[in-house]
């Protein structure tokens, strides 16, 4: 008992001096300790349409999943320091790595909602077994003349280019407030006549969207289509967000329902992997 006595003073001691010695050190021991860890519950209405979310946050890594039973949502795992986002698709057993930054992950905003007898063409994986096969490019016809020296006198459409986002500011109002246990402050998104009303915490996780599939993006996006990304920069969660016409109706509301801290249970290291018997897509390439 005495050996182990001395033993704990002699670590007790070392440990001390190296927070005196290396501070950053010790900001790093204390930012791991504080980490959350646990379950999230969430809503999102909009349109008469309510979606329901369960992020399940791990050391480092975050599992996103739709919580309806009416048909096989994706799931979204995600490697919090890299931002890699892994899309899992059990109707057909395959999974989807999109890389981030600069690779192929769809931006933050809003989920994504698809029609109830799965993607449409063109979206989502599409080389796998089957799947049926898709319709062809239609090639311009140009008009006599137009075109020589083209085999069939036609031209291939000019490709869509994505077009630059507004810039959007998140402003703290200065308004605080506890939700659910949470410290939080009021922040604003204002964009043509609308504005976004968020109440977030900083001591949960990085917000991340839940992402449908990966899909293409033409056109400068919404304010519901940006404000993951602003809240995600800030390293903040929101717990109640709003969004409607300055002095109109409220048309959109996403808010947290429960906030579960604790352990994650994990033993076989599976949760925040794709299962063995799924195989691996290609991403489109957009």
């Amino acid at each position: 008992m005495l050996c182990v006595a001395l033993i704990g003073r002699l670590v007790n001691r070392s440990l001390l001096l190296g927070a005196l010695l290396y501070p950053s050190l010790a900001l790093g021991l204390i930012t791991a300790a504080s980490a959350f860890e646990g379950r999230i519950t969430a809503a999102l209405t909009r349109g008469g349409e309510i979606q329901t979310f369960t992020y399940t946050v791990g050391p480092g890594t975050l599992r996103i999943e739709r919580s309806e039973t009416d048909r096989p949502y994706p799931g979204n795992l995600i490697a919090l320091e890299s931002g890699n986002v892994t899309l899992l698709f059990p109707h057909n057993r395959s999974f989807i790595r999109l890389k981030s930054p600069g690779g192929n992950a769809m931006p933050g905003g809003l989920p994504m909602s698809l029609p109830a007898g799965g993607p449409p063409p063109g979206i989502g994986p599409t080389n796998l077994p089957g799947m049926p096969d898709l319709p062809k490019p239609q090639m311009q016809q140009m008009p006599a003349g137009v075109g020589a020296g083209i085999p069939g006198g036609a031209m291939p459409a000019p490709p869509m280019m994505p077009m630059p986002d507004e810039a959007l500011e998140l402003k703290a109002t200065g308004e605080k407030a506890n939700l659910l246990g949470y410290d939080c402050a009021q922040y604003e998104i204002k964009q043509r006549g609308e504005i976004m009303e968020i109440w977030a915490t900083d001591a949960l996780l990085p917000f991340w969207t839940y992402l449908q599939s990966q899909l293409p993006r033409f056109g400068p996006r919404m304010i519901e289509q940006q404000w993951g990304d602003l809240l995600k920069a800030r390293k903040l969660f929101p717990l109640l967000a709003t969004l409607r016409f300055e002095n109109g109706p409220e048309r959109l509301r996403f808010e947290a329902k429960t906030v579960t801290p604790g352990k994650i249970a994990n033993a076989d290291g599976t949760l925040f992997q794709p299962p063995a018997s799924y195989h691996e897509v290609e991403p489109l390439p957009f």
